[in-house]
């Protein structure tokens, strides 16, 4: 009997041991000749506010990359580093109401790991083109994309018209979002960047309706200054 204890004992230590390094080891996947580390399992998740929303896109072999398609992956991580600032902005404001409160929570951490992904997928084709992150490309206009002062104005703002401002400005971001990834699909050729844009539109239009509904109950009657502008 002590033998069959300890044989049980040293088989359930060694299958945790096996568990713990699978957890710990991504998955390397091998895109334009360069291994990319795809680390979705173990990347921080946070509750989405609005319901089930899809896993974003996992890293995959497929066609080498068109110059649409790293366009729009380098596009889409500028788009998504505004939404990430704007959430940011709301939340150093005290006193929130919770949902806003967790959707600016969830955009921040879905979106930082989205981005991630893509730089990830840049850096495994990177022999396809540029590199870099940084290019000389006018952010400005790109759909959605809006002016500094105006992303900046929500950290002034008292927490009431803070967060109209902040709903007013996300939905109009995410509708740039949804725009830009339908302009792209007609030209994609590569297998990741398509599942990328098709999520986005899914996902960012949930959301859209979700921040829809919150803002149209606080601007029904009488809401913060923020529900009558232009």
């Amino acid at each position: 009997m002590r033998i069959q204890v300890l044989l049980r004992t040293a088989a359930l230590t060694l299958a945790a041991a096996t568990l713990a390094a699978c957890g710990t080891e991504p998955q390397q996947i091998a895109l334009g000749g360069t291994k990319a580390a795809d680390t979705a399992e173990r990347r921080e998740t946070v509750e989405r506010p609005w319901g089930t929303v899809k896993a974003f896109p996992r890293l995959q072999k497929a066609e080498p990359p068109s110059a649409a398609d790293v366009v729009f992956t380098r596009e889409m991580i500028m788009h998504h580093r505004q939404a990430i600032e704007l959430a940011e902005n709301v939340r150093g404001h005290t006193d929130l109401d919770d949902r806003v409160g967790s959707s600016a929570r969830f955009i921040i951490q879905d979106q930082k790991n989205e981005i991630t992904t893509m730089k990830a997928w840049l850096r495994a084709w990177q022999d396809t083109g540029s590199a870099s992150d940084d290019h000389d490309h006018d952010a400005n206009a790109m759909p959605g994309m809006l002016p500094q002062a105006r992303v900046d104005e929500i950290t002034e703002l008292d927490p009431p018209e803070a967060q109209v401002a902040f709903l007013r400005a996300m939905i109009e971001h995410h509708e740039g979002a949804v725009t830009m990834s339908q302009d792209y699909l007609p030209e994609q050729s590569n297998a990741f960047v398509r599942s990328t844009a098709t999520h986005v539109i899914s996902e960012q239009t949930t959301e859209i309706k979700y921040m829809r509904n919150l803002l149209d109950q606080w601007c029904e009657k009488d809401g913060p200054a923020t529900c009558t502008r232009p």
